[in-house]
């Protein structure tokens, strides 16, 4: 059957992304945990259902458990920052499953299924404010980083319908497609949360951010004197330019709560604060590239952006063309 093979694979491929992010630290060890129970979850599947090892099916439903909410804790983690105690009541679910083992094993299918559902929904809902629920995540990088978490919900989605898929095919066929169907799953989730966590991995750690001093004025203050204050705290020391400013960094600058400072830019600039900020940079980027004969990867790093498919993505949106055509053009109308 191809799809076991590719269990194991992406079980080494998991164990190759714990080495790289390096040794665990107390705001990086919870991805580690999710990227290892995926190497443990695509290990049991190669094990039960391509060497037909039954006893396996005891040890699966504890990671099936832990992994919907492992994600919704990391996109917590990229998104707001560490969450402390909060992070203990999503132990509920595993808890249940490991109970519904000994005590309830009717019960055990509902609630994966459940737990897959119910957090890929939430990681859903969560996102639905855009990039700018991304807080934490560098502005630069958080076009991409939205995406791929959006499509790690819809995978968590999947893989709660493809479990549900593997019951009825039991009910049905007496299991003849679950071994299909569970490492059709399996895979499916581990792609999604490698190539989120992969992507990640290079971005400065969370940080818990001390929230601002507000005054009571600065919170009813209108959308254009925010906009305002934005705009002259983003040009002061160039802060718009650093390639690790994410929002709740800006907020944290600025002295504005970060939904209000996403609010601002969105009424006054009609886009969201990264498509602002990098515009700003683009419009420098722009500028340095008219003036001078400095390599683009040069530019582009100075400009505050780490990848050259994100400064090309920008470039193209903000300018209408790449940046070495700008070049070319600027260098015609001289």
């Amino acid at each position: 059957m191809p799809l076991i093979p590719l269990s194991f694979l992406f079980s080494l491929l998991c164990l190759a992304l714990i080495v790289r992010l390096g040794w665990p630290q107390p705001r990086r060890w919870l991805l580690q945990l999710l990227l290892l129970i995926c190497a443990w979850q695509s290990l049991l599947v190669g094990i039960r259902f391509g060497y037909q090892q039954t006893w396996v099916a005891t040890l699966q439903p504890l990671g099936a458990a832990l992994i919907p909410p492992l994600c919704y804790l990391v996109l917590m983690l990229h998104a707001r920052g560490p969450m402390g105690w909060r992070i203990v009541g999503h132990l509920a679910l595993p808890l249940l499953v490991i109970l519904a083992q000994w005590q309830a094993l009717i019960a055990l299918d509902g609630l994966i299924i459940i737990g897959y559902l119910g957090y890929g929904a939430a990681i859903l809902l969560y996102l639905r404010r855009g990039e700018n629920a991304l807080q934490q995540v560098p502005l630069a990088e958080s076009w991409l980083s939205y995406r791929l978490w959006c499509g790690l919900g819809a995978l968590l989605i999947v893989c709660g319908f493809s479990e549900l898929a593997i019951d009825l095919d039991y009910v049905l066929f007496a299991g003849s497609h679950a071994g299909a169907l569970a490492a059709f799953g399996n895979v499916m989730v581990v792609v999604g949360v490698g190539l989120v966590l992969g992507r990640d991995r290079q971005q400065p750690e969370p940080e818990e951010l001390p929230q601002p001093a507000i005054a009571s004025e600065a919170v009813t203050e209108d959308d254009e004197h925010c906009f305002e204050r934005i705009n002259q705290r983003l040009r002061q020391d160039d802060l718009y330019l650093e390639p690790a400013l994410n929002l709740a960094r800006l907020a944290r600058k600025v002295g504005i709560p970060a939904r209000k400072v996403s609010q601002a830019i969105n009424q006054q600039a009609g886009m969201n604060v990264s498509q602002y900020v990098n515009q700003l940079r683009i419009q420098q980027a722009a500028l340095m590239l008219s003036n001078s004969d400095r390599p683009v990867t040069e530019v582009m790093l100075e400009a505050g952006f780490s990848t050259k498919s994100n400064f090309n993505r920008e470039f193209l949106r903000v300018q209408g063309m790449s940046p070495s055509e700008w070049r070319k053009r600027q260098l015609g109308d001289l």
